[in-house]
């Protein structure tokens, strides 16, 4: 027999209609039916503890085992903020919060989950980025070319005898 319900925080949230009226998704209608689709959304994002700082959200049980004490079920998250537009993740950024959770992981001293393609891509663009400036100015300070100053004429076949 099938289920009937499931019971994770997604199918709450599209019962309460939460998809559907966030204009970040493409699915996204008004009450009276008009596409509410902006493209993709910057902010709100989220941003991650700079030291990697967990918060225990479920305390662990101890139960005993064959082997001694053991401690269950913990749900530990890494302390996180929200930024609302450009300036707060600027502020954010500056005091050490990370984009991604394995950021904060590595800051931890945790072994940190690979980040995705996007987010390599990005770093790759600013690195991109910071060296095109790095050299238009390097080439800017550099003087005119000048023309090619001809080298000792050597004789050979190809070269006209001197008058």
């Amino acid at each position: 027999m099938a289920r009937q319900n499931r019971f994770t925080i997604y199918d709450v949230m599209e019962q309460r209609g939460d998809f559907d009226s966030n204009p970040a998704n493409a699915t996204a209608r008004s009450p009276e039916g008009t596409p509410l689709y902006a493209g993709p959304q910057q902010y709100p994002k989220m941003l991650y503890h700079p030291e990697g700082a967990e918060q225990i959200l479920v305390p662990a049980e101890i139960i005993v085992t064959p082997l001694g004490p053991k401690a269950v079920g913990e749900q530990r998250q890494i302390i996180h903020q929200i930024a609302h537009n450009a300036q707060e993740e600027a502020e954010l950024r500056a005091a050490g919060w990370h984009t991604h959770p394995a950021g904060s992981l590595r800051a931890a001293g945790k072994e940190a989950p690979p980040t995705g393609a996007d987010q390599r891509i990005a770093e790759l663009e600013k690195q991109l980025e910071a060296l095109q400036a790095e050299r238009a100015t390097l080439v800017g300070n550099r003087p005119a070319a000048t023309t090619a100053v001809e080298g000792p004429k050597i004789p050979g076949p190809l070269s006209k005898p001197a008058a």
